[in-house]
């Protein structure tokens, strides 16, 4: 077997390693936040992430510009905002929804685009974004879950973290593509605006209230937010940067598109729920509309390349 051919087949293991983590992340999320408060999970969460990240590349950081490092803690603060809404989300709705309604963010770039910078979505991109609502609508008017104490305000708010979670990503292309931002320093500084965020918040809003509890975790929370820490954000990070240098740009999205796939069946695993067959078709749609949109499925070119016109 050929190097390339090894490196392309452990890419793609690890690329599948890496949405196997974020897929398991929604209903491990839920589950700690159920027991510690959020703004401190995520605060500890994304300050490890930093750290660890400053500590391997210590030395191309520290020679980043300020400018660079504006941008990164701009995006910061729109993961902030992102994770936030997610997250208060996820403690109202199912992570299995959660998951599926926070994917929506890729068929919602294009139409950002075009309403920021003109770019005019393709025929593919209307009709994912077509199929999208059609699956979200189906997901809505599903029914009541046992674990969902509000399904409708946490999808709401779910929806409204795939709208950040789009900025973010319009942020990363521009600044990454348009203006050859170096990714490590980015994604440094845009880690260490979220740790601060929630730093804070878990200070202002939750630690007074808890006071000295919040610090006394048991061996079992400690080790979900380890996994969330080291396996959902470390790991899958770097597995994902890694791999994207060998797969095919068409297979690594194909990989990535199974992250909601994955979280509900995590939380059917675990537990969390039991899928109404409205539910599925809802995730179905969506998961349809995730691959017109990143394999740029086009009925009309298909049928006229088949037709030979």
């Amino acid at each position: 077997m050929k190097r390339e051919t090894k490196l392309i087949i452990m890419g793609q293991i690890l690329l599948l390693l890496a949405t196997l983590a974020w897929g398991t992340s929604f209903a491990i999320l839920k589950e700690t936040i159920a027991e510690v408060p959020k703004f401190f999970v995520l605060g500890v969460r994304f300050s490890i992430s930093a750290l660890v990240l400053f500590a391997v590349f210590y030395k191309k950081i520290v020679r980043c510009d300020r400018k660079l490092a504006i941008k990164g803690l701009l995006l910061g603060v729109i993961l902030a905002l992102a994770y936030l809404t997610q997250t208060t989300g996820l403690e109202y709705t199912t992570p299995s929804m959660n998951a599926f309604i926070t994917c929506t963010y890729c068929m919602i770039c294009p139409f950002l685009l075009w309403i920021l910078y003109k770019e005019k979505p393709k025929l593919y991109n209307i009709i994912a974004g077509i199929l999208c609502i059609t699956g979200v609508g189906l997901i809505l008017f599903s029914g009541k879950s046992e674990s969902a104490s509000n399904m409708w305000l946490g999808n709401i708010l779910t929806a409204i973290s795939a709208f950040f979670f789009a900025f973010q990503l319009i942020g990363i292309d521009r600044f990454q593509r348009k203006q050859k931002c170096d990714p490590i320093c980015l994604l440094f500084f845009e880690l260490m605006a979220v740790a601060i965020i929630y730093n804070i918040l878990s200070v202002i809003f939750e630690i007074p209230v808890h006071k000295g509890e919040i610090f006394n975790l048991t061996s079992d929370q400690i080790l979900k937010i380890g996994y969330l820490t080291f396996v959902c954000t470390l790991f899958a990070q770097f597995a994902q940067l890694f791999a994207q240098r060998f797969v095919p740009p068409n297979q690594s999205t194909i990989i990535l598109n199974l992250e909601a796939v994955f979280g509900a069946v995590f939380s059917v695993l675990l537990g969390h729920e039991v899928l109404s067959a409205m539910a599925i078709a809802g995730f179905i749609v969506v998961f349809l509309a995730q691959m017109t949109n990143e394999t740029k499925f086009d009925p009309i070119a298909f049928y006229k390349k088949r037709s030979g016109k």
